[in-house]
């Protein structure tokens, strides 16, 4: 069965990127920028996981985080942080609390390596042979070619 993840994130670039390399892997992807709307389609739809940004309109990830934790029907939801502005200081105090998220990423992040750490937390697809970003393995020839 497909994971089905909501995304609280209000970049649209970061957001189609990601729902893109997700949905490549099978699983189905609802975004939100608002934490009122996603708090609502959270407690509606139940996904198996959570991608959180800090940065939001209106209320702020670290608040809808504590939200998800203290309400009954969404408490065991698999929650991943992400910021571009917190420090690692900031992550290492939420880690401290009841309602801590099981995972903390530092934007930016290259939407493939965030996938990966997702796929520790639900179930992915492999991906298929069209979706690998070719971009990807040049950089890495390239990396290689210079060390020899």
């Amino acid at each position: 069965m497909a994971a089905r993840i909501l995304f609280f994130e209000s970049d649209p670039g970061f957001a189609a990127d990601v729902r893109s390399r997700l949905e490549s892997r099978g699983a189905t992807v609802d975004v939100v920028s608002d934490g009122n709307d996603g708090l609502n389609r959270a407690v509606a739809d139940r996904p198996d996981l959570i991608l959180l940004t800090i940065e939001l309109p209106q209320m702020n990830g670290f608040l809808v985080c504590k939200r998800l934790k203290k309400n009954a029907e969404t408490a065991t939801i698999p929650v991943v942080i992400l910021s571009s502005e917190a420090t690692e200081e900031i992550f290492q105090q939420h880690r401290k609390l009841r309602t801590r998220a099981e995972d903390y990423v530092r934007k930016p992040i290259a939407p493939g390596e965030l996938v990966e750490r997702i796929g520790g937390l639900v179930s992915l697809a492999e991906p298929s042979a069209e979706a690998l970003d070719l971009s990807e393995v040049e950089i890495a020839l390239e990396d290689v070619e210079e060390v020899v």
